[in-house]
């Protein structure tokens, strides 16, 4: 047997820097080799005897992350959205007043392979930004809302861009002071001809095709541009209020009606674009509760989230007893049968989605398995064999085609991006979690 003599000095009667759960795990694991440790003693107060410490020593697994792009409370990633948002950023976390939407799409593809993460919630502070790159990572949010639950939480403001981020999640929470909405598009010019003129100076365009200075610096804004563009600015605005209603279950007509209008608190919440409004501070709590509630319920992932639904034998209990001739069937039998694939069809959907994405062929396939996922008529024996047959060329297609782009917009976010405002990031978290 081997001597732990050395790991027992440094185990036991010292202070130790490490996270509660996984010191469970720890001390349980370390029973289970050097012997003669009956029971432990956890922190709220819970034995565990010698069975449920070698459970909870085997539930260690090496796959785990050893580091994350963002904190985990309670099974809850918090993803901070801060300030404008951009585009391309090149940072994971909020950076100099911005926020990109590269680094919000890296960090949910973490949490949806993190198995420590049972939900994300996206801690939202932000006017909104850029209309380049949103509606791609609002279709990304609404994809992978199908794997795990993706809250909003509007602490205190989630506008424009930002709404169109929250519209897509699974569930939005607002601060009774947070501001929702504005559900339009706005575009700036500026003519500094007057100013140029004043301090002597004279630009001359010269340029090739009639619309190839439309909207210069050093005219006038045309007429016939400016319609050009508010017509453009209107097809966005419809485009995002389509989009915004489909994901929250809505009329477009009725989010067209806001007129790009900002709503507060409850005025959130009755326009739709809000589903309750809690204390920033109970956002993870609420969260955790509707998570828990989920096991008797039907999910859905629109703007109600979920559906309460009676377990079929109480309902059979609570129908009142009818008086039927001898040897007939009793009329609620055959309705509990009918009813009883309907009342699993959400674990079934479940458990199909996370069986593909967790199989072991998916790993350099993610991609492709999110795609088959999505699919409901592929089941995971299916998946298992579409994956395993995926040539290597296949699994780095995307990491190809990251590349390419790359060498045309700049670099995407790899594995060692420079995370830059840890401080930052963690300062968000505490407000959140720390009442």
């Amino acid at each position: 047997m081997r001597s732990y003599q050395h790991l027992l000095t440094k185990a036991f009667n010292t202070p130790l820097a490490v996270d509660a759960s996984y010191a469970r795990v720890f001390f349980s694991g370390l029973a289970g080799r050097i012997g003669g440790v009956d029971k432990l003693i956890d922190l709220d107060g819970t034995v565990l005897d010698a069975k449920a410490m070698q459970i909870e020593a085997s539930s260690f697994t090496k796959d785990r992350p050893t580091s994350r792009n963002f904190q985990v409370v309670d099974g809850i990633a918090i993803i901070p959205v801060d300030g404008s948002l951009v585009h391309k950023l090149g940072a994971l976390h909020p950076y100099s007043g911005m926020t990109g939407y590269d680094g919000i799409l890296r960090k949910l593809n973490e949490a949806m392979s993190d198995d420590g993460v049972r939900g994300v919630l996206l801690d939202i502070d932000s006017p909104g930004g850029m209309v380049s790159g949103c509606f791609d990572l609002a279709d990304m949010i609404a994809r992978l809302r199908e794997i795990k639950p993706i809250w909003s939480l509007g602490y205190d403001m989630h506008c424009s861009a930002a709404q169109m981020l929250a519209s897509s999640c699974s569930h939005r929470l607002i601060t009774q002071t947070g501001v929702a909405g504005s559900v339009g598009v706005i575009m700036a010019h500026t003519n500094i001809k007057k100013l140029l003129e004043n301090q002597g100076v004279e630009i001359t365009l010269i340029k090739a095709g009639k619309h190839k200075a439309d909207g210069n610096p050093y005219d006038a804004l045309p007429k016939d541009v400016q319609a050009k563009w508010e017509t453009q600015l209107e097809k966005v605005r419809t485009m995002f209020a389509t989009k915004a209603a489909n994901y929250m279950g809505k009329s477009v007509d009725d989010v067209l009606a806001t007129e790009a209008e900002c709503f507060e608190g409850q005025a959130a919440v009755d326009v739709g674009f809000a589903n309750e409004v809690v204390n920033g501070s109970d956002a993870v709590t609420v969260m955790l509760e509707h998570l828990d509630a989920q096991k008797n319920t039907i999910v859905d992932m629109g703007a109600s989230m979920t559906k309460e639904t009676t377990p079929l034998k109480a309902e059979a209990t609570e129908q009142p007893e009818q008086t039927l001739p001898e040897g007939s069937q009793t009329a609620q039998e055959p309705q509990a049968s009918s009813q009883q694939p309907e009342a699993s069809a959400a674990d079934v959907e479940r458990n199909r989605v996370l069986g593909i994405i967790g199989l072991p062929e998916a790993t350099g396939r993610e991609a492709l398995a999110t795609k088959l996922a999505n699919n409901p008529a592929i089941d995971v024996e299916m998946a298992k064999e579409l994956l395993g047959a995926a040539p290597t060329a296949a699994a780095q297609r995307d990491d190809q085609a990251l590349a390419a782009l790359g060498q045309e917009h700049g670099d995407p976010l790899g594995s060692n991006v420079g995370d830059d405002t840890n401080d930052k990031d963690a300062a968000a978290v505490s407000l959140l979690v720390n009442s």
